[in-house]
């Protein structure tokens, strides 16, 4: 319970590939525009791609020079624009992506695409009234097309626009009634404005209609939480847990023919997240290996494989990619963290103690490294550094339960359990799956100040809590820790 063994993911994939895409990359040469074109010197300027060369592998780097130079001898073709957007998009660089598909829209501002690229492109670089702009010219010129209304949707309510963001997705519902996403969206509408039953209704439909929307899932689990149902909270959490990256299928052939761009080591790796999210673990690490393959000095694949082999159970394959990902960056304080949980769990603890250090180093904000770190000089005596190591963890991350819970223990031996409540009693909001353990010790902490009644309180809640989740064990801890209570109560010490 208190050595933290979330986070063995690196990046964020994108998800979502379609047999229309490469046919809508060429499909884009087709395009007729009977707007006046903008002349070029009324265009954005074409950024400079020179500076940024080491940032793409060869392959990608040979894309973009393909298309740099027709862009170079074709400045007035949107296509040519656009082209080199869309791979620079599929690489994530929306900075560079952003006045290349300015520029195409302007070129052809009634060819639906580049408008709505240009949205896409805008919201990561957090300009959402330009997006917002973009999408409403995109959704002008495709009137039912479900993906910008629901971009155009979701940029609004990210602006505050409630009223309009709201009527944009009951239009939605009413024309795709079918649509998962636009009911999570509406849901997140009603959820902003305190409006709980509308968010509970809206997310529910969109679970019903998509079962393992991980997502939708935890937004419905903290609207229970704040209806204060905690039985609904913990059912939906737990199927967060579940399924917690999943989401209903995105039907966008203009984002699959981007997707269809992304090559190279960058496209292998993405892909092998994506699998490795889905559970396909053996089809992860292939990609991860064809993405080194392309490029073997990419750190974020050796890093990730080192990850994978974790759950693969093969500890040789952990410790190599490991030393390579840290050789080629050594900065990479992620890839030491999960190694160090890694050597944790194996009981390889000095070592463990060095990685997380390590981690700390690079970066000494991160309170996962601190609250394991904590943990390991608890187990060897070392109790003043593990303290510290936990108020850290505390400082960077407030509402992070297992450093409170780690301290708390600590302080309980060290004969301080007034502070010790304080800390537990940081952990039991929101509820999550540790809750039965946090009232368990809270109880412990209760009876060392013979605050015997709220100590019973604790422990009541504690069973109840267990036995619904079917902690079997702790159940039978707090039953023992009851029984104790009762004879107490009955020898008049309450």
């Amino acid at each position: 319970m208190s050595w933290q063994t979330r986070g063995l993911k690196f990046v964020e994939g994108r998800r979502g590939k379609s047999a229309s895409a490469v046919l809508m990359v060429l499909g884009l040469s087709f395009a007729v525009s009977f707007a006046a074109p903008a002349a070029v010197e009324e265009l954005p300027p074409v950024p400079d791609l020179a500076p940024w060369k080491d940032e793409f592998d060869a392959t990608a780097w040979a894309q973009i020079e393909v298309a740099a130079n027709r862009l170079g001898s074709e400045p007035k073709s949107a296509e040519a624009n656009g082209k080199l957007g869309m791979i620079l998009h599929a690489n994530e660089r929306y900075k560079l992506a952003e006045p290349l598909y300015l520029r195409s829209h302007l070129l052809v501002p009634d060819h639906y695409p580049w408008a709505y690229y240009l949205g896409v492109v805008r919201v990561p670089l957090g300009k959402l009234e330009g997006a917002a702009a973009a999408f409403r010219r995109a959704a002008a010129l495709k009137l039912d097309d479900l993906p910008v209304r629901l971009a155009l949707a979701d940029v609004l309510r990210q602006l505050g626009q409630t009223d309009e963001s709201r009527e944009a997705y009951q239009r939605i519902i009413r024309d795709h009634p079918g649509s998962a996403m636009a009911h999570y969206g509406l849901g997140r509408v009603h959820a902003d404005t305190g409006d709980l039953p509308g968010a509970i209704e809206h997310f529910r439909k969109a679970c019903e209609l998509y079962p393992e929307f991980g997502a939708s899932h935890y937004a419905l689990g903290l609207a229970y939480r704040n209806l204060g149902d905690g039985a609904k909270m913990r059912e939906h959490l737990v199927q967060f847990r579940q399924s917690s990256t999943k989401e209903p299928p995105r039907q966008d052939p203009l984002l699959d023919a981007i997707q269809s761009l992304a090559s190279g080591a960058a496209w292998y790796l993405e892909e092998g997240i994506a699998l490795r999210d889905q559970g396909d673990f053996r089809a992860a690490e292939t990609a991860f290996l064809k993405a080194l393959e392309i490029d073997p000095d990419h750190s974020v694949a050796h890093g990730n494989l080192s990850s994978l082999y974790v759950v693969l159970r093969d500890p040789v394959k952990v410790e190599e990619h490991y030393r390579k990902a840290v050789a080629i960056d050594p900065g990479m304080y992620k890839t030491h963290y999960n190694f160090g949980m890694f050597l944790g769990m194996t009981g390889r603890m000095d070592e463990a103690e060095e990685a997380l250090r390590k981690a700390l180093e690079i970066n000494p904000y991160h309170s996962l490294s601190h609250n394991n770190l904590g943990y390991l000089l608890a187990q060897k005596g070392q109790a003043e550094d593990a303290v510290r190591h936990f108020r850290l963890a505390i400082q960077y991350e407030p509402n992070f339960h297992l450093p409170h819970f780690n301290l708390a223990r600590l302080l309980m031996t060290q004969g301080k359990p007034a502070e010790a409540v304080q800390h537990l009693e940081k952990t039991l909001e929101p509820e999550d799956e540790g809750t039965p353990v946090y009232l368990h010790t809270l109880a412990l902490a209760r009876i060392q100040l013979k605050q015997f009644r709220e100590a019973k309180e604790a422990a009541l809640k504690a069973k109840q809590m267990a036995a619904a989740s079917n902690q079997h064990s702790l159940l039978r801890q707090i039953e023992e820790l009851l029984n104790r209570l009762e004879g107490m109560g009955a020898l008049g010490t309450e």
